[in-house]
């Protein structure tokens, strides 16, 4: 019989037994079609009464985790892990409309066999297939260091470490500079890929009321006073999944904070590439606590792994030590490329088609969920899309998945006790061309009208 050993007892209760059924089935410790204790043994087992276990139970079953059927019992759905965290990358053959994963926008007229070829002819080729130092190779950090001026932080290449992509950066600054235990302030919505490090990490999340421009001033401010909080986690320039963009006020107040409690800025700018308007790093505010990551997957190639990451003296040697003890080394071949797209403008010219197909996208989507609530930037990869009252984001991710389109509900990226805001996030870039884009969403709009309330049948 299932025994949650672990419970988060910092949570709501119903809210900790419900993530920890969604932990352990992560795990694989429930196993998919495993019977659940029955509630009542279940209350015994954890030492509480019969309505927390069957509120767990009921969250439990919103999450996508496991089914009750009267006269039969709970069970763990066979989901295997996919309806938990992010969804595994599609294969050619699949024919589900990708309007979840925000993926690789893939644009043409740029010359890439040309590019290999030049470095495989080149002197130094030699030299990128053997061990670099862990900070990066000093041409490719030098180069680093004139692309990020475009974000207001004029720093010198000793101060830049190359990384393998932002993923990597993330998990060197949680690993490296902070301790198990320490709380790190994030939006309340927030990148699924913070939320996995930290749990691995065992560093602990506190979430952040958010508004139309991302993080609230006075709850990050209450939320310093509450608790020790060590560093916090931000995506101003174009938050992800929500599509904010910080004001210049916003962020300075925001600094403000970072500066009054000390605190370690952890500046995720992998999306910023979209930003039409204010691009200014947070960063540039606090240049002694901020950590600026430049990721450059989603504004070139994925496939590329590269990041450039600005770290304040104070943290450099732990940041390196912790990329020696991860990866060792960036890929040089990798960082090489990156390079000479940015020497010879290719990077900025692939930006510049990629924001043009994006501002596209974006009016196709405006045009068609006109009748909607959603919030979303000029030229952002993504949208958030409000549920109209009645729905719950993880029923219409589930009933978008069956009529083959693919969002991500809500869930995925919530931080927190309390119900996350019945919302999907809904990609533009990954999907292949217009026409499908247009198709998926023409098939969300029509589950959004014909479907009603869905309820639980009542016998």
């Amino acid at each position: 019989m299932w025994n949650p050993k672990i419970i988060d007892t910092d949570k709501i209760l119903y809210i900790a037994i419900a993530d920890a059924i969604e932990r352990d089935v992560t795990l694989g410790i429930l196993k998919p079609n495993e019977k659940m204790p029955p509630q009542r043994a279940l209350a015994k087992i954890i030492g509480v009464n019969l309505t927390t276990i069957s509120r767990a139970y009921k969250e439990a079953e919103k999450r996508g985790l496991i089914s009750g059927t009267i006269g039969s019992g709970t069970y763990v759905l066979q989901n295997e892990k996919k309806d938990i965290t992010l969804p595994e990358i599609l294969s050619g053959h699949d024919e589900i409309i990708e309007l979840g994963l925000v993926g690789s926008m893939k644009v043409e007229g740029y010359d890439l066999s040309n590019l290999l070829k030049a470095i495989a002819e080149d002197n130094a080729f030699d030299s990128l297939l053997d061990y670099v130092p862990s900070q990066g190779v000093g041409r490719h950090r030098e180069v680093a260091s004139k692309w990020i001026r475009q974000y207001g932080l004029n720093v010198g290449c000793d101060r830049i470490v190359v990384c393998a992509g932002a993923m990597h950066a993330i998990s060197c600054c949680l690993i490296g500079i902070f301790e198990p235990g320490d709380r790190i302030a994030v939006d309340s919505l927030t990148f699924t890929g913070i939320k996995n490090i930290a749990q691995l990490s065992h560093i602990k999340l506190e979430p952040i009321a958010m508004d139309s421009e991302g993080m609230i001033p006075e709850s990050l401010e209450n939320m310093c006073k509450k608790y020790q909080i060590k560093g916090i986690y931000l995506m101003p320039n174009m938050q992800n999944p929500t599509a904010t963009v910080m004001s210049t006020e916003r962020k300075q107040a925001i600094a403000d904070i970072i500066l009054r409690y000390g605190l370690i800025l952890i500046e995720d700018d992998i999306y910023n590439f979209t930003n039409n308007t204010e691009r200014t790093a947070l960063s540039a505010l606090v240049p002694d606590k901020g950590i600026f990551i430049s990721g450059i997957s989603k504004a070139l190639l994925p496939g590329l792994r590269i990041a450039f990451v600005v770290v304040p003296e104070q943290f450099l040697h732990k940041f390196i030590h912790a990329v020696t003890s991860t990866v060792w080394m960036a890929p040089p071949i990798s960082a090489e490329l990156v390079t000479r797209f940015i020497e010879n403008g290719t990077a900025v010219e692939i930006i510049n088609k990629k924001r043009k197909v994006l501002a596209r996208r974006l009016q196709l989507a405006k045009a068609i969920l006109k009748d909607f609530s959603f919030q979303t930037t000029e030229s952002s990869m993504f949208l958030w899309l409000d549920l109209p009252e009645g729905w719950s984001c993880t029923d219409f991710e589930n009933i978008a998945l069956m009529n083959k389109v693919r969002v991500i509900s809500a869930y995925k990226f919530y931080v927190g006790n309390q119900l996350p805001p019945n919302a999907v996030r809904i990609s533009l870039g990954a999907v292949k061309n217009d026409e499908q884009l247009v198709k998926g969403l023409n098939v969300l709009v029509r589950i959004l009208k014909q479907y009603p309330l869905l309820t639980s049948p009542v016998m």
